[in-house]
């Protein structure tokens, strides 16, 4: 039977692999080993220390400052840089690739139950990423009442428009239905069990008047005149006379609760912060987010044990502990359950059961392949046009990378049953495939930087490689590093005789010590790099 019980020993390499696939974009074999070495909780204790990016906001072509912050507010830029350019998505890519910490998969955990799109201005996606960043290590329940007054939040769903003379429903429907409590079974017309249609035209009442000046808010230097003292991030301003200051009452589901319409600046967010509370006083807000939890981190698959004996339990302490999620998932991924410890069969559940999204795809390729990088304050063209390879493909493949194609986020995230099997369509399956490695094995150029994999040089310099001189040892390494498990019989036999290619084991092993005597790779690199493209067009290659 499932269950929280945790894992006391130390991980090994399979275990430690597995831990790394679903908490970073950044794996290396380096980092295996050091993790093998480690217990769950030593594991994890290293992946929640989260420290900020390098550098610390996005930078332009030239490597001048282009973002105003509270702790920066002056800028470099001499370029003027515009609104249609993505150099801060391109900077939050380079910084998931680069951290060796669970933040950014964590950053992006909360985007997919916080939904918003990138929109014409930067500076506010900027503000609406760096608000998940600060709240990665912090509480869900927080993290809703400061989205709320987000400013690309505030355009996104249109609660900008909302007020007491014209309400507008878009955010309070949305905030129950997808980003909170869910719904739950219609039971009767407009009662969907979890709330009902007279709770999201009250919440909307709460709404009103959270709203935004665009001259002010949507300007990368005047936003910063209105800051949230906690966090320093920019937010929304409350418009006092387009807020319903009265009385909200709520159906049944909430237990006819009352809220006090404020009629202030400080008492509407009290209202507010009110209103957030109640709904996250229900026990079915906390099983809903462990759910998303769940499918994210551990797999789609939620059977009636794992609600019982996983989620109810781990709700009731994500509850408990104001919705800090870092306790929660520290529990979840401490669990034998997660590592699939808890029946003789190990690894037929958890391990390897998930499908890499795009953005996965491409920065675990190029950290588990150690993709050569310029440094990104160097030469942050290059960075850019690289990420810009990988944002597009990405979306390409059904995942534009913080602008996903609707309210209710991406179908791998939120599409019943097949949930992540939806990252493989026709379509997308192509792009994975001639869209990947190819590139980089044959080099991509970047103002002045080429991005080209030396397979050759890293099998002999990188130390991952035991014996590189004996092909079945350097395939079954190779394999290791890269799936979720070595194949066996004829399918380890394929990726063997792709890798010669009529080449006998005794010819390899001539042909790598005249490399390693002379450094002329020519003789070596051509099968090390047909391997290589073998191994990620693999399906073995397209799951965690």
């Amino acid at each position: 039977m499932p269950s929280l019980a945790p894992k006391t020993n130390v991980l090994g390499f399979s275990n430690a692999y597995h831990l790394l696939r679903r908490t970073t974009y950044n794996i290396t074999k380096a980092k295996i080993l050091d993790f093998a070495t480690k217990t769950p909780q030593q594991a994890l204790t290293e992946l929640f220390t989260f420290n900020n990016p390098v550098p610390l906001s996005p930078l332009n072509n030239i490597g001048e400052t282009i973002v105003p912050t509270a702790a920066n507010p002056t800028i470099t830029d001499s370029q003027s840089t515009v609104n249609s350019v993505k150099y801060d998505l391109y900077w939050w890519l380079h910084s998931a690739l680069k951290d060796p910490s669970a933040q950014h998969k964590i950053v992006y955990f909360l985007h997919i139950l916080f939904v918003t799109d990138d929109g014409a201005s930067f500076w506010t996606n900027f503000d609406y990423r760096e608000l998940l960043r600060f709240h990665a290590g912090g509480s869900l329940k927080d993290l809703a009442i400061r989205v709320t007054q987000n400013a690309r939040m505030l355009m996104f769903l249109n609660n900008n428009l909302n007020q007491n003379t014209s309400p507008n429903q878009n955010y309070a429907r949305e905030l129950l239905e997808l980003f909170t409590i869910l719904k739950g079974p219609q039971i009767a017309a407009g009662n969907y069990t979890n709330y009902t249609e007279t709770d999201v035209q009250q919440a909307a009442r709460v709404f009103t008047g959270f709203s935004l000046t665009s001259s002010i808010h949507l300007d990368k230097t005047a936003r910063l005149t209105s800051l949230d003292p906690v966090t320093n991030i920019p937010i929304g301003e409350v418009k006092v006379n387009k807020h319903d200051t009265g009385t909200k009452t709520f159906s049944s589901a909430f237990s006819s609760q009352s809220i006090t319409g404020g009629t202030t600046e400080a008492t509407i967010k009290t209202e507010l912060q009110n209103f957030v509370t109640m709904i996250f006083n229900q026990d079915e807000t906390a099983k809903a987010y462990c759910r998303r939890m769940y499918r994210y981190f551990v797999g789609r698959q939620i059977t009636s044990d794992i609600e019982n004996d996983i989620v109810t339990p781990l709700a009731a302490s994500l509850k408990a502990d104001n919705y800090n999620i870092l306790p929660a998932l520290m529990t979840l991924l401490k669990s034998r359950h997660f590592y699939d410890e808890e029946d003789s069969i190990t690894g037929d559940q958890t391990i390897g059961n998930i499908v890499r999204n795009p953005v996965e795809l491409y920065l675990h390729l190029f950290s588990l392949l150690n993709l050569p990088l310029p440094s990104y304050t160097t030469n942050p063209s290059a960075i850019h046009s690289l990420m810009g390879v990988v944002a597009n493909y990405s979306s390409n493949m059904g995942m534009p990378v913080f602008s996903p194609q609707s309210v209710n986020g991406y179908a791998a995230y939120s599409s019943s049953p097949n949930y992540d099997k939806n990252w493989i369509t026709t379509s997308s399956l192509r792009i994975r495939y001639n869209n990947t490695i190819d590139f980089f094995i044959n080099g991509l150029t970047y103002n002045g930087f080429t991005f080209k994999l030396n397979n050759a040089a890293f099998v002999k310099d990188s130390g991952y490689f035991s014996n590189p001189g004996n092909a079945d040892t350097l395939v079954t390494e190779f394999l290791q590093m890269m799936f979720v498990e070595v194949p066996d019989g004829t399918r380890y036999d394929e990726f063997k005789t792709i890798f010669l290619n009529n080449l006998s084991p005794v010819n390899w092993l001539n042909e790598w010590n005249t490399y390693v005597s002379s450094g002329n790779a020519t003789s070596v690199k051509i099968p090390i790099d047909r391997l290589v493209k073998a191994i990620i067009k693999s399906p073995e290659f397209q799951i965690l």
